[in-house]
């Protein structure tokens, strides 16, 4: 694979294995003159993709999904775990201690590229940013009852609830699963949803607890909340006052993983 340039986006740690992983990489994206671009996670400049051959995440889990929805075309990824001794790093595919050997066999095309399936939240509409993981649809505080109306499968109903999960299958294994659902695969042209606690009264009772849509199909749901928002990969909220529609849908712009 060639590439020319790499753009960056790494966590804030400063000191002790991540410090290293950084200057490991800076080092050896230098010593096979690839011209790379350094960006802080969470820096409220704009950021560009375009131009970059590959996008490399240093951090943790919520890095490599902050650099995900940078992408919206098939420029790859490589996620690199800067501590494993404090982060999972289930996205990534590299460390500290094997970046020079695995930048070594993205250059020589001796690697595998998935695609990861990914959810376009569609609010009003306004198309929010792209979910690698999942999206939480309901109240702004949980400890708050979430009201709305959901509608799957030309069917509406009603709901009240501790909101509604819908995940990727990259999600499954997290939030999702905690909840109660399934995991399935990264790349799996499909979505799945989990109602949380429903709640079934005299007046309303959740039917429509959980779901799989696929390829042109969607989930909505209709807010009936003050205070409800809709929260993309547990890292951007957005308001989700009365009357508002969200539509998720699966998106035919999956990410492109380097995997080896």
């Amino acid at each position: 694979m060639d590439i020319r340039k790499a753009l960056i986006i790494h966590s804030s740690g400063k000191r002790g294995e991540h410090e290293r992983t950084m200057k490991e990489v800076r080092s050896a994206l230098k010593g096979r003159k690839v011209k790379s671009v350094f960006v802080e996670k969470g820096e409220e400049k704009p950021i560009h993709v375009k131009g970059a051959d590959i996008v490399i995440s240093i951090g943790g889990d919520g890095t490599f999904i902050e650099a995900a929805q940078l992408i919206e075309d098939d420029t790859p990824i490589l996620g690199v775990n800067s501590d494993p001794s404090t982060s999972e790093g289930a996205h990534a595919m590299a460390t500290r201690h094997d970046f020079r050997k695995k930048l070594d066999l993205v250059l020589d095309g001796d690697f595998s590229m998935e695609k990861w399936t990914r959810l376009r939240p569609i609010l009003g509409k306004r198309k929010l940013p792209l979910s690698l993981n999942e999206i939480f649809v309901g109240a702004e505080h949980l400890f708050n009852t979430s009201r709305y109306a959901i509608t799957f499968h030309d069917r509406t109903e009603d709901q009240k609830s501790s909101g509604v999960l819908v995940a990727t299958g990259c999600g499954s294994t997290a939030w999702y699963a905690s909840a109660g659902g399934r995991p399935f695969s990264k790349m799996a042209h499909e979505g799945r949803f989990i109602v949380r606690e429903p709640y079934c009264g005299h007046l309303v009772c959740g039917r429509i607890v959980q779901g799989i849509f696929k390829d042109g199909e969607s989930i909505s749901i209709g807010s009936k909340m003050i205070d409800g928002i809709v929260v993309v990969d547990s890292a951007k909220a957005f308001p989700f006052p009365k009357k508002s529609v969200v539509r998720i849908e699966i998106s035919g712009k999956p990410l492109h993983v380097i995997v080896f």
